[in-house]
């Protein structure tokens, strides 16, 4: 089994000096040295660029794009992308639309913690990523991930995979339910990969132009529309904005005058509030029900590729 391994930084690839955690080109040879003893795995090791993962832009995007479809193209039986935890879903979801229908999984790993700390789950989470290859699960894109306190790592399907809760490290499934759980030993198998349209490669822009608004009481919406291409409102959990306020309705009408389109996401099919009936009115589109992360990179690559965002959805 041939298994390209590309490292990129993040949590998993740095250790703890000074008082700061900061990537260290030792560590990725530390989680590599746990598992080079198996005879029937030949890894390759690739290292396109270095960064803590907050860093991320669409360079590294575009980088990490090539570096996965060469490995695809070359052979291996799998490739496994280490990467730091803050910017994971943004990159599973671009690798997602990417190759969503590879015929050869591709699994996205990181860790909470340095790997040299005990509470560190990178090991664990590469072990998972290493057997879904071996076993030959499935073809797509995942991420391996073991959240704290559980006894078994989940493989999430990339495109499904929520942002962090508050102050947390770990990691959900829209609707929290993974594709798969390994306990050491045997994988339990959930639910189908989610398979979403590929749209190939896309040579990212480094400003998109995306406004994303965040819901919280009293927001004015006196945001500044200069150079924005799309909006992506992310309402409160219920799914509903504050369309009695001024402030949102005038927003809207600014956005709609510039012919700049205004989304909402994390809307569901079943009944909504009355508040929400409004959306139409002001020019509000929801988007299909997913996490916000998918819906922005689907958005950002539609920029990229010079297509109006409304036409990412088919909206």
């Amino acid at each position: 089994m041939k298994v390209l391994v590309i490292f990129t930084g993040g949590t998993i690839g740095s250790t703890l000096k000074n008082g700061y955690i900061g990537t260290d080109d030792r560590a990725k040879y530390a989680l590599l040295s746990p598992f080079c003893d198996e005879k029937d795995v030949e890894f390759e090791t690739f290292c396109p660029y270095t960064i803590l993962s907050e860093n991320l832009g669409a360079k590294e995007l575009n980088i990490l794009q090539s570096a996965v479809g060469e490995g695809l193209e070359k052979g291996f039986d799998g490739i496994i992308v280490t990467h730091g935890t803050d910017t994971l879903q943004y990159s599973a979801a671009a690798l997602s639309l990417a190759f969503c229908d590879s015929e050869k999984p591709i699994v996205l790993v990181s860790s909470a913690y340095p790997l040299d700390d005990e509470r560190a789950n990178g090991y664990e989470n590469f072990k998972a990523a290493l057997e879904f290859i071996r076993r030959k699960i499935s073809g797509g894109v995942f991420v391996s991930y073991k959240n704290e306190g559980d006894e078994k790592t989940a493989i999430h399907s990339a495109s499904a995979l929520l942002l962090h809760a508050e102050g947390q490290a770990d990691l959900e499934s829209l609707g929290k339910t993974p594709f798969a759980l390994f306990d050491g030993k045997e994988f339990e198998i959930f639910s189908t990969a989610q398979k979403n349209a590929p749209i190939g490669t896309v040579e990212y822009v480094e400003n998109p132009g995306i406004l994303l608004v965040s819901s919280h009481p009293a927001d004015n919406f006196s945001y500044s529309l200069d150079g924005v291409r799309a909006v992506i409102l992310s309402p409160y959990h219920s799914a509903t904005l504050a369309t009695e306020s001024k402030g949102l309705k005038s927003f809207c009408q600014r956005a709609k005058d510039a012919d700049i389109p205004v989304f909402v996401s994390g809307m569901r099919k079943d009944a909504g509030y009355e508040s929400t009936r409004l959306f139409e009115k002001l020019g509000i589109t929801p988007l299909p029900y997913g996490t916000l992360v998918f819906s922005y990179m689907r958005i950002w690559s539609a920029i990229s590729k010079n297509e109006d965002p409304r036409c990412a959805f088919c909206l």
